[in-house]
Formats: structure tokens, sequence, C-alpha cells
């Protein structure tokens, strides 16, 4: 692979500065990733059926949880930290031009364990950050193939599993299968996403004064079961893709006019572990631009402001932070947003402020088809 200085300048500074933060573990990891083939780009950018395998690797920077804590222990001491991941995109030939430089993300992540056997281990790891695409983005001249991610910054999120086996006291081994996706959220089109699998082994350091195979003593901290009732609140800015695609066809002209988006949610859920609550939501999308939708996308169709649909939801909490995860399905939706969607996705996370009754702020960002990002949004809510 083609290194550049930037990658060699950011992963010594990550390294450099490891034994100043007194960081607890440092972990390497390095492997290959297949994006996930996408018939409305692929055939342009790499080729009819193609979905190029390229190289990644990932360097993290973390902490162990604090031992005398009770959530920390419910988790089995879980890991958290900053990390930085390289996507080798360069590495990916393009069929009709420039192609699609490599993804640089810098994000924070969350890493849980499960099973515990011996030196044995087994987990999953949660990031989410930002993404860099320094060369080679979306220009309807020189590039125009590349409808990826047509913003040098972007959003970045992690989930996977992974394997670890303790080599020696400080040193462990270990194997995974990451799922990554970086977009916009629909801020600036195009944005059709970039979903890739990541299988990669890694290599750790682990200065948290215990054997990775410890358990945890079990004891009753106190936690008793009960439901949480979530009311959130939120909104954010999405570019008019029917006005986007209708400018480049007629006048060649990359043209974002960007309009509010809003939200509200309310959810039941049954908080099972101090950690885990899973339940139900109600959830409601406003969407006023839609007649300057109608007004764009030469359907002739009239489309309504107002979705209504109902997801099923799971929300993980670790202190003061919390992550819920969506799954949802529209009662009714005629937005005019996409067309023949009934599933909708979206991660929201939060930084809950206990001394103010538990109110939050956080991000969403919500997809469709696992894949392609609809918007991206501010919320704050309450937990009760």
């Amino acid at each position: 692979m083609k290194f550049t200085k930037l990658t060699i300048a950011l992963a010594a500074i990550f390294t450099a500065f490891a034994p100043m933060a007194q960081a607890q573990n440092i972990s390497f990891r390095g492997g290959a990733s297949r994006l996930l083939y996408d018939g409305r780009y692929f055939p342009e950018l790499f080729g009819e059926g193609v979905s190029p395998i390229v190289p990644s690797f990932d360097l993290k920077i973390g902490w162990r949880g604090d031992s005398s804590s009770p959530i920390d222990r419910a988790c089995g001491y879980p890991e958290y930290g900053i990390a930085f991941h390289l996507l080798g995109l360069a590495d990916a030939v393009s069929v009709n031009g420039p192609g699609m430089g490599n993804v640089y993300s810098i994000y924070g992540y969350f890493d849980r364990p499960l099973v515990r056997a011996g030196g044995f281990s087994l987990g999953y790891s949660a990031g989410l950050g930002f993404g860099f695409s320094f060369s080679k983005n979306y220009d309807p001249v020189t590039n125009p193939w590349n409808i990826i991610i047509s913003t040098p910054v972007n959003g970045h999120f992690s989930l996977g599993f992974h394997a670890e086996y303790a080599l020696t006291e400080k040193y462990e081994a270990g194997l995974g299968l990451w799922f990554n996706h970086n977009s916009n959220g629909a801020v600036t089109f195009p944005n059709k996403g970039l979903n890739a699998f990541e299988l990669a082994l890694s290599l750790g350091m682990k200065n948290d004064g215990r054997k990775a195979g410890s358990k945890a003593a079990v004891r009753d901290d106190g936690f008793r079961r009960h439901f949480v009732f979530n009311v959130q609140a939120s909104t954010g800015i999405m570019s008019n893709e029917a006005l986007f695609d209708r400018m480049l066809e007629e006048e060649g002209r990359w043209v974002n006019e960007r309009y509010m988006k809003y939200s509200l949610n309310l959810a039941a859920l049954y908080k099972y572990s101090r950690t885990h609550a899973t339940g139900l939501e109600f959830d409601l999308f406003a969407t006023p631009f839609c007649d300057k939708i109608a007004e764009n996308n030469g359907r002739g169709e009239t489309y309504d402001p107002v979705s209504v649909g109902l997801s099923i939801v799971h929300e993980m909490r670790y202190h003061n932070f919390s992550t819920t995860l969506n799954l949802g399905r529209y009662l009714y939706d005629n937005d005019g947003l996409a067309r023949n969607k009934k599933l909708y996705q979206m991660v929201t996370v939060k930084y809950h402020f206990p001394t103010l009754a538990d109110t939050y702020l956080g991000f969403v960002l919500k997809a469709h088809k696992f894949k392609a990002a609809e918007s991206f949004q501010i919320c704050i809510g309450k937990s009760f």
C-alpha cells in the first residue's frame, strides 16, 4: 500500500502522545476491507459487480473502567478511548476517472467484553466520530463518478465483534470483524454513503494491572429492574437531493439548498440491567420542505410533511453516556425523500446531566436500508 506522509504523521502523533496521556491500553489492527457493492454508483466508479477489497488499519488508545464502579463491574470492565482508522481506498482502481482517495477517521470507541475464559475473551466494539477525505472528492467536471461522499469532512460509525487471547499478562492478540460506515448525513449531495466490512488481526498492549481473563466478582449492587420513559425532540439541516439532481442534469452545476428537518420521539423501555434497556418508540418526523422536493423531482406528485413510525429501540448506558439503536417501520410516510421505503434505522448518542433531572443532549443519524443516510440532527431530551 502507498502510505502518505499524512498517514505516517498522524500515526506518529498518536504513538508519541499516548504515554503523556497515561493511556492504559494501546492496540493496533490491520486487515482487509471489502466495500459493499451498490448498483447506484459502483458500476461507474469501480466496474459492474465489483466490490473492491482494500487495506485498512486502526490504532486505539484506551483506558479501562474503574474497578470500584458498579456500572463498570456490570459491563465487565470495558475499555474506552480514542482511535485513528485508515481505509485505503486509494488502492481501489477506478474505471472512469480519478476514483476515490483514502478515508481517515478519528473516533471515540467503547469495547465491552461479553465472555471471558482463561486468557480468552469475546466482545463487541462500537465507535463514532469524524472521517476525512482529503483528496479525489466529488467534482461534476473532474471526478463525477465519485458520488459516495462529496465532502472532505463526514461522519464515521463502526460496529464490530472480536476475540482476543492473552499471550502474556501484558500483550494480547486478536481477530475481529467490523462494519464501517462513512457519510455526511445528507447535509451535502452527492452522498450515497460508504459501507465496508473489515476483517483484521490485532495486537494490543494492556497496562491496566489485570489479566485479560480475570473475572469481576458478582455482587448485589442495589440495582432493581424498572421502566424508563424518554421524550426527545431533534432538528437538523438537509440538502434537497431532488434540486441537486435536476440542476446537475440540466445545467451541470453542483447546487445544494439546505432546509430544516424535525423529529419528535416518545419511548418506553424496560431497564433490565444497569447498562441495557429495550422497548418501543413512537417516532414523528417533519419534512417542511417537501413541497420543494415536489417542485424539482419531476414526478408531479404531492407530498405530506409529516411521517409517522414505530420502532424497536435498544439503549446502552455507560455512566453519563448512552447510545440508542432503533429499527423502525413507517406507519405513514409520503415526504418525497425516498421511494418505496418501509424501514428506517437510527443511531443516537447522548450525554445525560443527572443534576438536571436526567436531561440529555446528543445527536441522531437516521438512515434507510441500513446504508443510505437520510439526516443528521441535534437532539435534546429527558428520561423519566
